[in-house]
């Protein structure tokens, strides 16, 4: 039996409740050798029981979840003193491993590190991870000063920078399509493929995140991390060689070769103004963001990358959707015939669509483009791991490639700069909820 320690920074927040607890009991539910002893740190005064009974009301514990609860506000200084005590306390057994979860705003890493640091031995017979959850600062240069926050009291192997979307398996079917199928990666390239377009929309609005929203907007919030992620996926070469170290370095270096022309286009859902009205009046932050890059690698010159997100539209929908080029022509280029495409499905579905064109059936000369589809959870009956599940297992794995490195993070911000700074005097173009992402 292998037990961990899982302590929790934000442990009454809602992240908790609804994504880490499920995850770690799923985990303990798929390997009965596995147990987990579970501190959650914050501010509101529970007990132990107390803490149990809001996460899972109603609910039975877990026999191989632990949980425990400790007071403290970590904005207060002191309020971490006998924090190792605590968690020698609800150890009942020699751990192969403690996880700190920094669940909180970016602005509290740095305490927190110094505050397990301080009370740390050094000479622990387990491993220390520390998982940061996002947003890794505001801006670059806020960035910049809360990885030297963290690199001075652990080393990068002890830090994995999570970031959920990284961990869908649609995202993680990227990587399997292109590498294990020379059908498309023999064409994975600028000669072959004419535009790149990722995209997240929401039909939701804003809703009780506004606080944060309107201090991000969408390129802050979506485009920095979750979309330029994703995009390092599609445009990465194949490592150099087996392991983290290449494959995150190849990610890197597909980020570090963007770069941005000013073509962009953003909006603002009607609405909006009423519900920031407490907190910024007038405020111009984006809901709606639609931009395109380019790179700098002899791979991609000349292939258009859009990224595309938004609240308050028609549907709930992301995918990546590859176009290639109708070049070279063929005896059929007479015809008004539709690109080909392969499109990878995120979410509501994670389908994958390949789009060609055939003879309609009884026509002679008609040509029309029909899908071919693969259906994962229709080929396969086995559930699909949820996101923080994932997040979790890779973590006690010790494998890092589903989280991010200080370096890629760090041209993502210095990207994410730019293209703020070129809307600092640009008004968002106000849209309708319910609108097409075409006609905002």
């Amino acid at each position: 039996m292998k037990h961990y320690t899982l302590v929790i920074f934000g442990g009454t927040g809602d992240l908790t409740k609804r994504k880490l607890i499920p995850a770690i009991q799923a985990i303990a539910d798929h390997d009965p050798e596995t147990s987990f002893n579970v501190l959650g740190i914050g501010r509101k005064p529970l007990t132990d029981e107390s803490y149990r009974e809001f996460l899972q009301p109603d609910q039975t514990a877990h026999p191989r979840v632990s949980i425990h609860y400790m007071i403290a506000d970590i904005e207060t200084p002191g309020s971490l003193d006998g924090l190792m005590l605590k968690i020698g306390g609800v150890e009942t057994a020699p751990v192969a491993g403690r996880i700190y979860y920094l669940a909180t705003s970016y602005s509290l890493f740095g305490k927190i590190a110094k505050s397990i640091h301080q009370d740390s031995r050094g000479d622990e017979p387990f491993f220390t991870r520390i998982i940061a959850e996002k947003p890794f600062g505001n801006d670059r240069a806020s960035f910049k000063k809360l990885n030297r926050e963290l690199r001075t009291f652990f080393s990068e192997d002890q830090i994995y920078r999570a970031d959920h979307y990284l961990a869908k398996g649609t995202i993680d079917n990227i990587l399997r399509t292109r590498f294990s199928n020379p059908l498309f990666e023999s064409v994975w390239n600028s000669r072959s493929i004419a535009r790149i377009t990722v995209a997240v929309n929401e039909a939701l609005g804003v809703g009780n995140r506004i606080g944060y929203y309107d201090q991000s907007g969408a390129i802050k919030d979506m485009v920095q991390n979750h979309l330029l992620q994703t995009l390092s996926l599609v445009l990465m070469n194949s490592p150099a060689r087996p392991g983290e170290t290449a494959f995150r370095k190849a990610k890197t270096v597909a980020i570090k070769k963007l770069y941005f022309r000013n073509e962009i286009r953003t909006g603002q859902y009607r609405g909006y103004q009423k519900e920031v009205n407490q907190i910024n009046p007038g405020s111009r932050t984006e809901t709606f963001v639609d931009l395109s890059l380019y790179s700098k690698a002899r791979r991609w010159k000349g292939t258009e990358i859009v990224l595309r997100t938004g609240k308050m539209l028609k549907k709930r929908e992301a995918f990546i959707d590859i176009e290639f080029r109708k070049e070279p022509c063929t005896p059929f280029c007479s015809f008004d015939i539709s690109p080909n495409r392969l499109t990878l499905h995120i979410q509501p579905l994670q389908n994958v669509e390949l789009a060609i064109n055939t003879t309609l059936p009884g026509e002679k000369v008609a040509l029309a483009p029909v899908k071919m589809t693969f259906c994962p959870t229709c080929e396969f009956t086995a559930n699909t791991a949820e996101g923080y599940e994932v997040i979790l297992r890779e973590c006690l794995r010790g494998d890092k490639r589903l989280f991010m490195c200080d370096k890629e993070l760090d041209y993502a911000w210095r990207l994410s700069d730019t293209i703020r700074d070129s809307l600092k005097n640009e008004e968002p173009q106000i849209y309708e909820p319910g609108s097409e992402p075409g006609n905002v």
